[in-house]
């Protein structure tokens, strides 16, 4: 497997660098290789904010339907994102990773790291997301001796596998590993199980209290149990399987996808997991870094060129096909533009689609289209996970941008001076302006560009405001849930005029300034996520 061909499509990495054992042995540690970083002034120096704030969505299907694109562009419906965080990536003697996959759990997200082309570099990050709208990285492993493809986090323990190259056999060989941890810090060597079958390790998920294993490249599909009170990796059941990309799991069923044979669901009932139907796949590049997630009861692929394919398990058939989608004023090579990973944010599907960035495609009940856009976000977008309220981006730079999705709170009660309840579902367009003697009122979840409040506005539910937001002279805005306005760096202020009032019950988030006149009022019970008043 050459790595050097995966960086041109952002396929990640999966070869390595130096370790051996006895065939299937136990458990190796070399401590001395894995080197821990816990002092949080030098992590912390890695948390940046820069673009922190509002991100905008650009609307595909609303744009499609302008004359032209001059001006603001429209917003795709129903969903607001801000950024919160960039995470710049580890290094080693000066030469930076790439974030290869990532596992949430709780307050705590685990990164994978891994290094392109000749060099042979791998780590792990412990970020902590308790706080919204600060994260901390807590601690960071680097080591110059495996890639670290794919990892997940699991009652204490993160589990994860990639490669190493084996001096004694002169190639490279699949591995997995783990490390104990507590409170987001890693208390434990850790520790290896190499000589395994195949090239690369490229992915790993738990299953039925047990892990599945995959190792591409003439590699196998394993299940192991880890022996209680040790770090032997016991071996379980492993299977060939030519050509392994990805697999998923979800209440009993799993599903692995092949380069060579396509998707495979596979008997968890039986002792040698049987496979029980077979989906073929075209055109999966190879060597190309392709996964799979559930979408309801259907499986997404990631599939390069042409997008993401959706098929119907029971049918045994593509059930519908999601196109890479840009702005034509992108300007990124055709061969760029390739759909690296899939993910599920609620009723969305998150497309990592190269130097086309991000995609964002709802679909309705027929499986059919019904809104498609691209978050305004710099940078190509190699890997994509959703999770909760969360989703994070692995951009081309090879830093991890943190995205939170922005809700109200569920249990909040409508405030007495707002009437929720006469609100209709936004439908004003990417700038909302109220004139003088006019009052509106909206609900649900918008992202906007611009908000100019000459009398009255209501708005119940999460509003979010790309750019400047002004309340002017003896205007009204009664808010009720998330509001938050502008991005970190930039002149997106949110500006309260003489004898204007902002009412909120809710949090306000201000990413810019907030310019106040003496005779202006800011009340309501309310949080003030940034501190600015």
């Amino acid at each position: 497997m050459n790595k050097k061909l995966l960086f041109a499509y952002f396929l990640f990495s999966l070869i390595i660098a130096s370790c051996s054992s006895e065939d299937n042995g136990p458990a190796q540690e070399n401590n001395d290789t894995f080197k821990v970083n816990s002092n949080t002034e030098d992590l912390q120096s890695s948390v940046k904010r820069d673009g922190a704030g509002v991100v905008g969505i650009t609307s595909i299907t609303k744009n499609d339907q302008r004359q032209n694109i001059e001006g603001d562009l429209p917003q795709v419906s129903n969903i607001a994102l801000e950024q919160i965080g960039f995470i710049q990536p580890p290094s080693v003697d000066g030469s930076a990773m790439r974030a290869t996959h990532i596992d949430l759990d709780g307050n705590y997200a685990y990164v994978a790291y891994t290094k392109e082309g000749s060099e042979y570099l791998g780590g792990i990050d412990i970020i902590d997301i308790s706080d919204t709208f600060n994260p901390r990285l807590l601690n960071r492993m680097t080591n110059s001796y495996a890639d670290i493809n794919a990892l997940f986090y699991q009652d204490g323990n993160i589990y994860f596998t990639g490669a190493y190259h084996d001096g004694f056999a002169g190639s490279d060989r699949a591995m997995m590993g783990s490390v104990e941890t507590s409170n987001g810090t890693f208390t434990s060597k850790f520790s290896l199980k190499t000589q395994m079958t195949g090239q690369t390790g490229v992915d790993i998920l738990p299953a039925n209290n047990s892990i599945i294993s995959l190792t591409g490249s003439d590699g196998i599909l394993g299940v192991y149990k880890m022996e209680s009170g040790s770090n032997i990796f016991e071996t379980q059941l492993e299977t060939e399987i030519s050509d392994l990309r990805s697999a998923a799991y979800k209440n009993g069923n799993l599903i692995v996808l092949s380069g060579e044979s396509g998707l495979l669901q596979l008997n968890t009932s039986t002792s040698d997991l049987a496979v029980e139907k077979t989906i073929a796949i075209e055109n999966l590049a190879s060597e190309a870094k392709r996964t799979i997630s559930f979408y309801n009861d259907l499986v997404m692929v990631s599939e390069g060129a042409n997008g993401v394919g959706i098929y119907d398990l029971s049918a045994g058939a593509l059930a519908t096909r999601l196109p890479v989608k840009f702005l034509d004023e992108t300007g990124v090579n055709p061969e760029y533009k390739v759909t690296n990973a899939v993910s599920v944010a609620e009723d969305f599907i998150l497309m990592a689609n190269g130097g086309a960035g991000i995609g964002i495609t709802r679909l309705n009940e027929n499986l059919q289209i019904s809104e498609e856009g691209v978050l305004e976000i710099t940078g190509s977008s190699n890997y994509v996970k959703a999770d909760g309220d969360y989703i994070f981006v692995a951009s081309g730079s090879g830093g991890l941008r943190i995205l939170k999705m922005s809700k109200p709170v569920s249990s909040q009660s409508a405030p007495n001076f707002i009437d929720c309840a006469a609100a209709i579902p936004y439908n004003d367009g990417p700038n909302l302006n109220v004139n003088s003697n006019e009052e509106k009122s909206f609900s649900g979840t918008a992202t906007i560009n611009h908000l100019n409040v000459n009398e009255k506005l209501n708005f119940c539910g999460s509003l979010n405001i790309k750019h400047t937001a002004n309340i002017n002279s003896n205007a009204t805005f009664n808010m009720s849930g998330a509001l938050a306005v502008g991005v970190v760096g930039k002149n997106n202020d949110l500006n309260i005029n003489s004898d204007a009032v902002l009412k909120i019950e809710g949090s306000l988030t201000v990413y810019g300034d907030l310019d106040r006149d003496d005779n202006s009022e800011v009340v309501g019970n309310f949080t003030d996520t940034s501190n600015k008043l």
